[in-house]
């Protein structure tokens, strides 16, 4: 049957009639594969198999596809980072222009806080990686140019990462880097006029803060410093290059001072290289001016009086760490005056503090300059508290104010003895403006006991105790933050104690009085002191939580564990004055927009009208009016000033444990003899740590201040004599043009680099 094949022909077909033959001889298909039986195993079998592989196939060309087109989407669509394939493989960056932060200015428009324009060398990081050997040698004459290592110049400008720590570039790595502010004459010229030597290097103009008076009014302005990781995450809108507010108004007022950043375009190549600055860039808006309640020789002369006592007691013996004055327009709660010592210069945070100066601020010898005691410190106020003792005293009915009470030299107190100021005693009962005068201390301890045995009484009978004593001190702002626009952590609370916050603490510290007690101070040198620690922590630790009738008694003469700012006593000697109105105290006053309009007022705020009769308040008042006599608690300190008879005034001095006394003085003026406290323009309260008697230290430094204010010897430093009632005009602020080439001085002077 095979010969039926055509011959010739290799290969071949069999003809149609053969195959049919074939077909029928094998009974399958000719050419089917044998599976070793005389049948095949039939067509079903392979169509299944075949299936299964295509369904495999096609799922498997479904999935690349899938795969394909999600990531297609990814990089079309949501990878703005990922360089876009158009036309010449170009994409945009962006580099954040930081807006000039806006001025601020004192109650007459002169600039506490400015801009200046000053040279800022860059270095295009990009161009040095083009370089045969990488920008080495740029780098190498760049930093003997600028004195520094050519290492710490390459890590400045290298981008941060994973595994790269800092110091390193936080910004955009096609960005130039900032790597010297304030570049001297000699490093300009030398980079422009041999700018083939310093490829990718270039010569700025940026604006940056300034701060005309150095360490005038530190505290109070504040400082700045760079933007963190954290302040990102809070805030979208700021970036890496921006500069933020990092204590005083300029961090209470960060959002109007910084202003809107622009925005420079550059095109950039598939490497992330730039190729050319595109035309789509925005211009920054620069931040809103602030106008503040300061006034700058009120606070230069503030800041003197307070050095020159600092040293004069020092002179005396004394150790005077510190000190503080406040000066407030007590009709509106704007500050105008707030001086502390120790200071500091806010311009050595500019473009970031170095470490060293960072660590010399740091140091505890430095006694914390960063610090402002005028706001933030605490101390116990001594006899300047009468006032809310006063108050109490007639308010709760326990005295009048022309009645008479006893004096005594000492008075004992749950067994123990209290005493006056070397025991004096005026031979029996004397009126309130007289135990004003004199500062009788057991004049006002006995209402205070009085009032703490009916407290007793009260939750014997399971009365809760009224404690009139401490709400009257709490209506005045003792125990609270005064609420001055300043960050909150830069502002004390003051304290006073109760019975309530005095159990609290005795629960949460129970056991380190008991460890304390136990251990008994080992590390305390001093004998005595470590024998009254120890006896002071047996006590805490079995009864921490009583409060006594000697504990009501301290708080009466502002002793014990009654503490308020030199702020919060002239906020509350303001409401004295005013006739009962508690404000808060506010240093902004207005906000001004770069053209001069003035574009809010920051009214005062009033906080509570204190439960004090003004009656009271005026008789206050009137007791301490400083006359001739040397009767008046702190007029010897102003015998021989031709201002003596317009300024009223009490003293205190607060004793503090293995410590000098803190000397106080609260007061106001001018007032006329005879005319009430409310006529009173100025509320000036002057405090010096360590310094004993206040009649020596704190009223002879305030006389300063109120000689300077009132003109006693010659000019008044403050135009007719009162505080500005009106917001100055400011005039239109002229834009600086930042992040431009600058142009090339015509001369050159000697100097290095000034990082």
């Amino acid at each position: 049957m095979l010969g039926d094949l055509r011959p010739g022909r290799r290969g071949a077909r069999p003809t149609r009639r053969r195959r049919r033959q074939l077909r029928n001889a094998v009974g399958g298909p000719v050419g089917a594969r044998s599976t070793g039986s005389t049948r095949l195993s039939g067509a079903g079998g392979f169509s299944a198999a075949r299936r299964g592989r295509i369904v495999l196939l096609r799922f498997l060309v479904a999935s690349l596809l899938v795969t394909l087109l999600a990531r297609l989407a990814f990089v079309q669509l949501l990878d703005t980072n990922k360089p876009q394939q158009s036309a010449g493989l170009t994409h945009l960056g962006t580099i954040a222009v930081p807006a000039p932060r806006g001025q601020i200015l004192d109650s007459r428009g002169r600039v506490l806080v400015g801009n200046r324009s000053t040279h800022v060398l860059t270095v295009d990081r990009s161009a040095l990686l083009s370089q045969a050997d990488r920008g080495s040698a740029v780098l190498a004459r760049l930093a003997s140019l600028l004195r520094i290592s050519a290492k710490d110049l390459a890590a400045e400008i290298t981008p941060c990462g994973v595994k790269v720590p800092a110091p390193c570039w936080t910004g955009q790595p096609f960005q130039p880097v900032p790597v010297a502010t304030d570049v001297a004459t000699a490093v300009v010229l030398a980079v422009s006029e041999h700018a083939e030597s310093y490829p990718g290097v270039a010569v700025t103009t940026q604006s940056v803060l300034s701060y005309p008076g150095g360490t005038l009014a530190a505290h109070v302005l504040g400082y700045t410093g760079a933007v963190s990781a954290s302040d990102e995450k809070g805030n979208a809108a700021l970036v890496d290059a921006d500069t933020i507010g990092r204590s005083g108004l300029e961090q209470s007022y960060d959002g109007i001072l910084r202003g809107v950043d622009g925005q420079t375009k550059v095109e950039l190549d598939a490497r992330g290289n730039p190729v050319r600055t595109s035309d789509t860039s925005t211009a920054a808006v620069p931040g809103d001016t602030l106008v503040t309640s300061i006034d700058a020789d009120v606070q230069k002369l503030a800041e003197q009086s307070l050095a020159n006592q600092i040293a004069t007691s020092r002179k005396a013996g004394n150790p005077a760490p510190s000190g503080a004055v406040v000066v407030m327009d007590p009709h509106t709660g704007r500050v105008i005056a707030a001086a502390s010592y120790p200071t500091y210069d806010p311009s050595q945070f500019v473009g970031g503090i170095s470490v060293a100066a960072y660590q010399r601020l740091m140091d505890p010898s430095a006694n914390a300059p960063l610090v402002g005691r005028a706001i933030a410190g605490q101390y116990a106020p001594g006899s300047t508290f009468k006032l809310v003792s006063l108050s109490d005293d007639v308010s709760s009915g326990a005295m009048n104010l022309t009645g008479t009470y006893p004096c005594p030299g000492s008075l004992n107190v749950d067994g123990r003895t209290k005493t006056n100021f070397d025991s004096e005693s005026f031979g029996g009962a004397i009126t309130p403006a007289f135990a004003l005068q004199v500062s009788c201390d057991t004049f006002f301890y006995a209402p205070a006991v009085a009032e703490y045995y009916a407290d007793q009484a009260r939750i014997a009978n399971g009365q809760k105790a009224q404690e009139q004593l401490q709400r009257m001190a709490a209506a005045f702002g003792v125990g609270s933050a005064p609420g001055v626009d300043l960050p909150a952590d830069e502002q004390a609370s003051g304290s006073l104690a109760d019975r309530e916050t005095r159990l609290a603490r005795w629960k949460a510290n129970r056991a380190e009085y008991c460890a304390e007690a136990k251990q008994g101070y080992p590390n305390e040198l001093n004998l005595a002191v470590r024998a009254y620690l120890t006896q002071l922590a047996s006590e805490n630790c079995t009864d921490g939580w009583r409060y006594r009738a000697g504990d009501n008694a301290d708080l009466s003469i502002g002793q014990g564990e009654t503490t308020v700012s030199p702020l919060q006593l002239a906020t509350a000697y303001s409401a004295m004055v005013n006739g009962g109105t508690l404000y808060a105290p506010s240093i902004g006053w207005g906000v001004v927009d770069a053209s001069g309009k003035v574009v809010r007022t920051i009214k005062p705020r009033v906080v509570r009208k204190v439960p004090v009769s003004k009656q009271v308040l005026d008789f206050f008042g009137n007791s301490l009016h400083f006359q001739d006599s040397h009767s008046v608690s702190g007029a010897l300190a102003f015998d021989g000033s031709p201002i003596k008879l317009q300024i009223g005034g009490k003293t205190g001095t607060a004793e503090v444990y293995n410590k000098k006394d803190t000397s106080w003085f609260a007061s106001w003026g001018p007032v006329a003899l005879g005319a009430p406290a409310s006529s009173a323009k100025f509320v000036v309260v002057g405090m010096v740590e360590q310094a004993g008697l206040g009649s020596k230290a704190a009223a002879p430094m305030v006389r300063k201040v109120y000689e300077g204010l009132l003109g006693a010897y010659g000019p008044p430093v403050l135009p007719g004599v009162t505080p500005a009632t009106t917001l100055p005009v400011v005039a239109p602020r002229q834009q600086t043009v930042v992040g431009r080439p600058s142009a090339v001085p015509s001369s050159s002077t000697a100097g290095g680099a000034n990082r």
